[in-house]
């Protein structure tokens, strides 16, 4: 690098990133040292580079703030653009989230400054569009933190702004679901943004929205709740802080702070209050809590014999104050509560032993923003629901619910709890029932002994299961209504009735799960439903495998259809699915059938060792086989019924029982490629005034070719090649 940059003395280089350098410059007429950066000589970002430097100088000329890092000139020198800003010796806030070395209390002062310079920033009209840890320098006078916001490279100014509307700017885990739906960046996207650096802060630098890959964070910055931050997370800070976290990541930016002053208030009013678990103004040991009297940031202990501070539960929520921890006591509980504050409710003891059984209803409601349910046993007497969640994000983990009726709901716009290792016993129609507009996030934990369905998902709703046990049950383990949608993952889910049911337009994503054991169909879609289905296992199912109707589409990949007593795959009515990489083996019925105008569309897949035929396509059925084995079937390897329709590519039909493909009257087959060999009683098999197949590109076929004549003999004839 030169010694000079304008009027800039160069001193020493202090980074260099993608787009260019950073030096240590001076000012020799004010002595006074600045940061320089540069684009770097021949970069592929020059242009961007360029274009990002002239507007953060553009944002700095509107700023000046004590938070927000001063911009003193924008230059060229012979090519070589360059901004002169104030140089600070200091360390990013990522660094010192990342270190954990500095107390959290310093660091929540930091941001709430961060706020400060925020929120001056949008009231001269600029969108930070890039707020994260690495934008926020902190510097230490004395024993006090500092904090700069820097870097407004991307920044947005104005109603306009400088790119193009639509167009995604700054760190994706940072983005607004409103800025990822439409490229449009607003101040609350910033707070956002501001919001997720507040949840890092608390959880030590993790992520609100994790996933392994951009498109998996991004969906569940669109689709999810933040993670649940655990009590531990707190001990060092105040429980208020989640309401404030919960509020700041709203998916709806009307739900979020108006700005991003009012973000730094909720902050520092947050950081007043004691931190969670230690007893600030308590009282003693054994002592009891005044009537009327509010707790806040404290532990309330409730139990009888003199050991607990209050009798029943709903005293102790009556008397506690957002932030506060109810200790329950071995016993149990005779009552009916209405949670409304954000608090956390655990059981002391061995699990089973703290009982909140409902006396006339619901043993529990949940209607707050964040609360937390740790190692309770729910019960309700029949006809009852047990747990009932109306709002909010609460946490209910490790814990036993047991009931009739609906045993839990989740149910109202805006819902979002997360049930964490819990076990539901049903004694009634529905286990667990996400209602409309809800969206649940179930991991692990067993759900079972329903009569009706074990996890209902109803209109509009939206549930991840994540490492669950469905089933058994004399109903359905999921069944997924009307523009519903689910995801699963490593999720094992059986029913006397089925495994899934997908209804109209209803949406599921199955990942490495297992649908075993039921009286009908592992996966029964109905009417336009939609699923994709990757690394599953569908076994032990008395109808079928997969039974798809009703114009709905279904795709497999690298799934296991085995051992089911009827078909594998049966597809009727206008159905559409797709196979990618399937084994389809060892059915009791066809391994694939093909039905009722319905198409399939098979790839690199195996139907094989079944009792009966590899694949029948029967009339008005019509499908594509592309690079498939069909073998050891004890039926014909592959059927084409009178109507139906078969293209073959690259397939192979080998070592049956029976024929490799037989084609009946007015069937139409089309082979390209194929291999046709070691089948029991031949290649290929025409029925009397049966039109033959079309051969294409070379296929071997070392069976025989047979027609059966006007008498019902075999008559070996040459195949007849086609175009």
């Amino acid at each position: 690098m030169r010694d000079r940059l304008g009027k800039f003395e160069v001193v020493r280089l202090l980074g260099k990133g993608a787009m260019g350098e950073v030096y240590l410059g001076r000012d020799p007429k004010l002595g006074r040292e600045v940061a320089l950066k540069v684009i770097s000589a021949g970069s592929a970002f020059g242009e961007e580079a360029q274009a990002r430097f002239e507007r953060e100088a553009r944002a700095a000329a509107m700023l000046n703030h004590p938070h927000i890092v001063t911009v003193f000139e924008f230059g060229e020198d012979e090519g070589v653009h360059y901004l002169a800003m104030e140089f600070l010796d200091g360390n990013e806030l990522e660094t010192l989230i990342r270190e954990g070395k500095t107390p959290k209390a310093e660091l929540l002062k930091v941001l709430a400054q961060v706020c400060d310079g925020l929120a001056y920033a949008h009231e001269q009209g600029v969108v930070h569009r890039d707020i994260k840890p690495a934008n926020i320098l902190v510097t230490k006078r004395g024993k006090r933190f500092h904090a700069k916001l820097m870097d407004f490279g991307v920044a947005q100014m104005g109603p306009s702004g400088l790119t193009q509307t639509g167009t995604w700017m700054g760190t994706v885990s940072y983005m607004a679901p409103e800025y990822l739906d439409t490229g449009k960046a607003t101040t609350s996207s910033d707070l956002f943004a501001l919001g997720v650096i507040l949840y890092e802060v608390l959880t030590g630098g993790r992520k609100p929205f994790r996933g392994d890959t951009t498109t998996s964070v991004l969906n569940r910055i669109l689709l999810h709740p933040p993670e649940p931050i655990p009590p531990e997370d707190l001990k060092d800070a105040s429980g208020r802080l989640l309401a404030v976290v919960k509020r700041a990541l709203a998916k709806n930016p009307a739900d979020r702070y108006p700005d991003a002053e009012a973000l730094g208030s909720a902050i520092r009013e947050a950081m007043l209050a004691p931190a969670e678990g230690v007893a600030v103004g308590a009282p003693s040991q054994g002592g009891a809590v005044k009537a009327g009297a509010e707790v806040a940031g404290a532990r309330i202990r409730v139990g009888k014999g003199g050991l607990g501070q209050c009798l029943s539960l709903k005293v102790a929520l009556r008397q506690a104050r957002a932030g506060t921890e109810i200790a329950m006591l071995p016993g149990v509980y005779r009552e009916s509560v209405v949670v409304d504050k954000d608090v956390v409710i655990l059981a002391l003891g061995e699990p089973g032993e703290v009982v909140l059984e409902g006396v006339a209803g619901p043993a529990m409601v949940i209607r707050t923003r964040s609360a937390t349910l740790r190692g309770l046993t729910l019960q309700a007497a029949l006809g009852h629901g047990v747990l009932r969640v109306e709002g909010g994000s609460p946490l209910i983990e490790g814990c036993a619910i047991t009931g009739g009726g609906v045993c839990v709901e989740l149910t109202g716009a805006g819902a979002a709890p997360v049930l964490r290792d819990c076990s539901i016993q049903a004694e009634g129609t529905i286990a667990l029932r996400v209602g409309n507009g809800a969206s649940a996030r179930i991991e692990g934990g067993r759900i079972e002994g329903h009569g009706e369905v074990g996890v209902c998902v109803e209109f509009g709703a939206h549930a991840f299961l994540q490492g669950t046990l469905l089933g058994p049950g004399n109903g359905l383990g999921l069944r997924v209504r009307s523009r519903g949608q689910a995801t699963l993952e490593a999720c094992s889910l059986s029913g006397a009735s089925g495994a899934v049911e997908l209804e109209g337009d209803a949406r599921a994503l199955l990942t490495n799960c297992r649908l075993t054991d039921s009286r009908f169909a592992g996966l029964l879609a109905l009417e336009h439903s939609h699923a994709v289905l990757e690394s599953c296992e569908i076994d032990g199912h008395a109808c079928a495998g997969v039974h798809v109707l009703a114009g709905a589409n279904i795709v497999l990949r690298q799934c296991r259809v085995i051992g089911n007593a009827g078909f594998g795959l049966s597809v009727m009515d206008r159905g559409l699915v797709t196979l990618e990489g399937c084994v389809v083996q060892a059915n009791g019925g066809s391994g694939l059938l093909i039905h009722h105008g319905a198409t399939v569309q098979a790839r690199n897949s195996s139907f094989s060792e079944g009792r009966s035929l590899g694949v029948d396509c029967a009339e008005g059925g019509q499908g594509v086989l592309d690079a498939c084995e069909i073998s050891g079937n004890a039926g014909v390897g592959v059927q084409v019924e009178p109507g139906g329709s078969l293209l073959l590519v690259r397939c192979t039909l080998k070592e049956g029982r029976d024929t490799g493909l037989l084609l009946l009257l007015d069937s139409q087959v089309t082979l390209e490629e194929c291999v046709v060999h070691r089948n029991a009683r031949g290649g290929i098999l025409l029925a009397k005034d049966a039109a033959d197949p079309i051969l294409r590109g070379g296929n071997r076929i070392e069976d025989g070719y047979h027609r059966v004549d006007g008498r019902g003999n075999l008559v070996r004839v040459a195949p007849v090649q086609g175009s």
